[in-house]
């Protein structure tokens, strides 16, 4: 017998999911998968995976840090950043140098390959947070922007990860790296 065919059954599993639903964290966590999903599926149509479309796109923004900054910043485990930083210098996306101030420290930035290739990917990344701002409007987006923020600066500071906290938080002249 299928779900639907039992009313009891249902009205059962439409009580827990709304209980489920009222717990936060489960549903950014539904939200996270669900975007990440969807940034994947039209990554690959390029032969690219998330984690390397967020260090380019990251390189493109900042251009040039070390592949640590870019943990602490994409709050992603430092091995798999090292294996994404690895593929995209063999690929000729990413070039590094020794750091002037810090010869240990290797500075990352985007080739014009790299920059090719962001090129190619972005715009239907920012096509798409164009439709999610339309979808919220100005006066949602703002709330919801906020309400990231407080929660984001919460776990930053709870964790002890201050480069995963968002800029606005910050105080001009905080950590640069």
């Amino acid at each position: 017998m299928a779900l639907t065919d039992d009313p009891q059954r249902m009205a059962d599993r439409l009580r827990a999911l709304a209980e489920l639903e009222q717990r936060l964290s489960f549903r950014i966590s539904r939200l996270s998968k669900l975007l990440d999903t969807h940034a994947a599926r039209q990554l690959a149509v390029h032969g690219t995976g998330l984690t390397s479309y967020r260090i380019l796109m990251v390189l493109g923004i900042f251009h040039e840090t070390t592949a640590a900054d870019l943990s602490r910043l994409m709050v992603i485990d430092r091995a798999q950043i090292s294996r994404s930083v690895s593929d995209l210098l063999d690929q000729g996306l990413l070039e590094q140098r020794p750091d002037g101030a810090n010869r240990r420290r290797k500075l990352l930035r985007l080739t014009a390959a790299g920059q090719a290739a962001l090129g190619t990917f972005e715009p239907g990344l920012l096509e798409r947070q164009k439709v999610f701002e339309e979808l919220l409007g100005e006066e949602e987006l703002r709330g919801l922007n906020s309400a990231v923020d407080k929660i984001t600066r919460h776990l930053a500071e709870t964790l002890e990860t201050p480069d995963a906290a968002p800029a606005s938080g910050r105080a001009a002249g905080g950590r640069s790296r």
